[in-house]
């Protein structure tokens, strides 16, 4: 009690209550902000730590000298600089290419008079319920130079000779591609609150002082539009920066590395003992240029008021008549749609359907067979990586939205000094690369045997928690907010405590947005795959890494298949399950 009696601050009579009297109310407060530093600073520390350790044949707390050849190797190595190039190239493309196709569904959608637009965009959000992984496999089988479906129809219409082309999808332009099909749907939802909730009056202001359609576009609605699109690019761009699955399925066997497969490689060689410090090294280099994208991002964040255009005063949103360009519209949706998710999902359930390749034709039709299906069944691996993956599913949404909700709810009402630390934590966790932070969890519990869950799904579980505990603290931080004091502070008064308070009338009123948040954690980490393949043993084995690794290995394309359509019908299930149950009435 003295603990917290010197960490209390001034107070009104009312904010006194909040003062924990009983052991369980202090856990409240302790336990989050313990489990939080637990879960993201040693990782960081000890990523940290290792850059200046010698590991090429030992971990980074084992006996041996501290050293700075690891950051001499990174920054004087051509190769570094080079790979960089390629990240940078790769995420810069991906993300100007996104982003513009993006503005142009939402500007469609949110801004003309083109029919049926909240199916549209429900349409257009669709291909985010397909992993990355899974979307680059796909790709492989209608791209892949020598077998890929769409080279084969190509070669056959052109009439062209040779076993080639025309298309490469293993190569750094095919990579962006897919990785745009992939960030356009996320890119949207970013960004679409700003096209609607934007007040046409300025617009109309700017054509009736004579200016045109198409310079009050690019004079006015852009410039004002421009806090959000460059959140998106900056927050994007950092992301990107370190994507992995994507670059990996489609560039590590073809030779087209980035920063990320770079780390990978350095971890898993393909010959020769891992060098756990030049992977840090390369690391830290990917850490430091997130770090300042993200910091960019919050402080863009907080200069969005200066861009305000919604005032008291009502307005009408004008939508702009498209005449018979609606036709070419709905055609471009239509053409995203088929590109980034009508085709790889088809090509995946005819390949699952096969008892080999084969390229979609009439003689194709008659070797439809569910043998793939009933094969894995008898894969006793596939079998454990299952009911891993259903099991990490379950404890870690459970968990992270437990904890984050408990963040959340100290960062908004704790009244002591620190009681918004844990939060800030989380969200300095938004700058650890997924491919960084998996070698960090991993160089925690290999240095430290204690605790003995290396290999196990544990270690899935604390890493998959602590990597969405900055997405769903940020989810439940809103929810909180919306909540009145009042409501706890009468629980107070009528001589409640902090946990019965937080029980029996916070938690209540937050479980909309706790199962919102517990069904995004759930699909996410049923199709995780960068920190699952950093981690993956066989005794923790889960299906994105495994798809991963039966994909790498080649020659099994059905199988691979059939694991990433039972992947997608699991995420889809799940999301309609629980959008049903966020749609009942609430019962408090």
């Amino acid at each position: 009690m003295a603990f917290f009696n010197g960490l209390v601050m001034s107070e009104s009579a009312a904010q006194r209550r909040w003062r924990p009297s009983l052991p369980l109310d202090k856990l409240i407060f302790v336990l989050p902000a313990a489990a939080v530093t637990y879960l993201v600073v040693p990782p960081l520390a000890l990523l940290l730590i290792s850059t200046f350790r010698s590991t090429a044949d030992r971990l980074p707390f084992e006996p041996g000298p501290w050293i700075l050849s690891n950051y001499a190797t990174v920054f004087t190595s051509s190769e570094t600089y080079f790979l960089f190039q390629n990240s940078l190239l790769y995420a810069l493309c991906t993300v100007l290419s996104a982003l513009t196709i993006a503005v142009v569904l939402v500007w469609l959608i949110e801004r003309t008079d083109l029919p049926g637009r909240n199916l549209l965009f429900t349409l257009v959000l669709i291909p985010l319920a397909i992993p990355g992984l899974i979307k680059a496999i796909g790709w492989s089988l209608l791209a892949s130079p020598r077998i890929g479906a769409v080279n084969v129809a190509l070669r056959n219409l052109l009439g062209t000779s040779g076993d080639l082309g025309p298309l490469n999808i293993y190569s750094l332009p095919g990579i962006i591609f897919v990785s745009t099909l992939s960030n356009v749907p996320p890119m949207a939802l970013m960004i679409s609150g700003s096209f609607r909730s934007f007040d046409p009056a300025l617009e109309e202001a700017s054509e009736a002082s004579g200016a045109s359609r198409s310079q009050t576009q690019r004079l006015v609605t852009l410039p004002l539009l421009r806090p959000a699109l460059y959140a998106a690019f900056i927050y994007y761009l950092a992301d990107l920066l370190d994507d992995f699955q994507i670059p990996a399925v489609l560039g590590l066997n073809a030779g087209v590395r980035v920063l990320s497969t770079k780390i990978f490689l350095a971890t898993r060689p393909v010959s020769g003992l891992p060098d756990y410090g030049l992977a840090s090294g390369y690391a830290m280099v990917l850490f430091s240029v997130a770090m300042v994208l993200i910091l960019l991002y919050r402080r863009m964040e907080r200069t969005h008021h200066r861009f305000a255009v919604i005032t008291g005063k009502g307005y009408r949103p004008r939508r702009i008549h498209l005449g018979a360009g609606k036709h070419v519209a709905l055609a471009g949706i239509g053409l995203y749609l088929l590109l980034a998710a009508i085709l790889p999902v088809l090509i995946l359930l005819w390949t699952s359907l096969q008892p080999f390749f084969t390229v979609p034709s009439a003689e194709g039709v008659g070797r439809l067979t569910l043998a793939n299906y009933r094969g894995l069944w008898g894969m006793s691996q596939f079998k454990q990586a299952a009911l891993n993956t259903g099991l990490v599913a379950l404890i870690v949404a459970s968990a992270t939205m437990l904890l984050s909700t408990l963040t959340a709810w100290m960062a908004q009402r704790g009244r002591f000094w620190g009681s918004s630390v844990p939060d800030t934590l989380t969200f300095v966790n938004t700058a650890v690369p997924s491919v960084v932070f998996g070698l960090a969890v991993m160089f925690v519990y290999l240095s430290f045997p204690v605790l003995p869950i290396y290999g196990t799904v544990w270690i899935l579980v604390i890493a998959f928690t602590t990597r969405y505990l900055t997405y769903s603290t940020r989810l439940m931080g809103g929810a909180v907010v919306q909540i009145h004091q009042e409501l706890e502070e009468a629980s107070h008064t009528s001589g409640a405590s902090s946990w019965t308070t937080f029980r029996r009338i916070t938690l209540p009123l937050l479980f909309p947005s706790f199962l919102n948040g517990w069904l995004w954690v759930a699909v996410h980490a049923l199709r995780e795959a960068t920190i699952a393949v950093m981690l993956m043993t066989p005794a923790n084995v889960v299906l994105g890494a495994l798809i991963w690794e039966r994909f790498q290995e080649g020659g099994e394309h059905g199988p691979v298949a059939a694991m990433s359509i039972l992947v997608m019908a699991a995420s889809f299930l799940l999301t309609f399950i629980g959008r049903k149950t966020l749609l009942r009435e609430p019962t408090y």
